[in-house]
């Protein structure tokens, strides 16, 4: 929540208020503080509960960002503490829908440049006043020449949502192909993005060489063949909501032929990959954040797992199994036990420590 703003976990924030809370109101806090160099940051979100007053059990539900204490829009509260987070649910970055490996990079690409998270909403919005307008159009109450205005700024904003895609698949796949091959002892990994830019989803340019200018214009080109069909249908068919990621295993779709291990080893490669983008991309150092990897791997796959994490400065990894991590890993590492909604720290001492 501190680096994106909201839960990765729910779509619906009021979901994860506890019930004791929804029925009597009240105030809960989340609240991180990073470090990097001379540099601190403090990240806040503050949600106040009106307890449940109607029969239907409604809440209310005010949440407020800040940072350092400054209040701030989720915009601006996004990527000033970088988190890299797995979880099992990264599985559907493979297997799930490009709706879902759409939200990956936009994640992804939010956390490392402040301007990207700014120009999705602008083109969100364009998307929903272009549909609007095309179902106006198709019922008769206005002007198919009224689209050419949105057209516009569909391809201008789609342009640049494109272009930064681009740009950070492209860094992905220079760290996340020789970490894969690392985890997997030879394995070929490949990343794909399949833009949505022209009349036909058969016709997919390479826009690894083309410009953010460039983009807009083939956008533009392809508009005007799409025309009727948008109207018809109500809805915009071309443009980055419509984009995907393709992800191939030994020159073969992933999505359809990985196993559960394979797919777990492909997104612990994305995230490893992740890491290194965005501490380039912001000079910022992300907390490595791995949420039961260790589990449906072999000891081998697992220690070339853990080797690869403690190349990171700052390792969060949680288990369910307390024996799965060999003992020279825990001999350097902070241990926590969580039991009943309690934390405490393990009484095994870490042999760096001055303590």
């Amino acid at each position: 929540m501190l680096a994106i703003a909201k839960s990765s976990r729910s779509s619906h924030e009021r979901e994860l208020v506890n019930w004791s809370l929804a029925e009597t109101g009240g105030h809960m806090q989340v609240l991180g503080v990073g470090r990097e160099g001379d540099t601190t940051t403090q990240a806040q979100i503050d949600v106040d509960v009106t307890a449940a007053t109607t029969a239907n059990g409604n809440v209310g539900f005010r949440k407020g960002l800040r940072v350092n204490g400054i209040k701030r829009s989720a915009i601006d509260f996004v990527g000033n503490l970088n988190i890299v987070f797995f979880e099992a649910d990264d599985l559907e970055i493979i297997h799930g829908s490009p709706g879902r490996r759409r939200r990956y990079l936009d994640i992804l690409i939010s956390q490392s440049d402040p301007a990207y998270l700014k120009s999705l909403q602008r083109y969100g919005q364009v998307v929903t006043q272009r549909n609007q307008l095309l179902r106006r159009v198709r019922d008769g109450l206005s002007e198919p020449d009224e689209l050419t205005f949105w057209d516009d700024r569909l391809a201008y904003e789609g342009a640049r949502v494109t272009d930064s895609r681009r740009r950070s698949i492209d860094g992905l796949n220079e760290h996340a192909v020789p970490a894969h091959s690392d985890l997997t002892n030879g394995d070929k990994l490949e990343l794909e993005y399949r833009p949505r830019i022209t009349a036909s989803s058969d016709d997919r340019p390479n826009v690894g060489a083309m410009t953010a200018e460039m983009i807009e214009q083939e956008m533009k080109k392809a508009l005007p063949g799409l025309r009727r069909r948008e109207i018809a249908q109500g809805v915009t068919v071309m443009g980055p909501h419509r984009d995907d990621l393709e992800i191939r295993l030994n020159d073969k779709p992933a999505q359809n032929l990985a196993s559960r291990g394979q797919s777990r080893t492909i997104a612990l490669s994305l995230k490893l990959a992740e890491a290194i983008f965005v501490t380039r991309s912001t000079g910022r150092t992300p907390v490595l954040a791995l949420d039961d990897i260790l589990s449906e791997l072999d000891p081998d796959r697992r220690l070339l797992v853990l080797e690869a994490a403690t190349k990171h400065e700052q390792v969060l990894l949680t288990s369910t199994e307390p024996g799965i991590v060999p003992q020279e890993y825990l001999e350097t590492a902070d241990i926590y036990t969580v039991m009943n909604g309690r934390v405490t720290q393990d009484a095994i001492a870490n042999p760096l420590s001055n303590e």
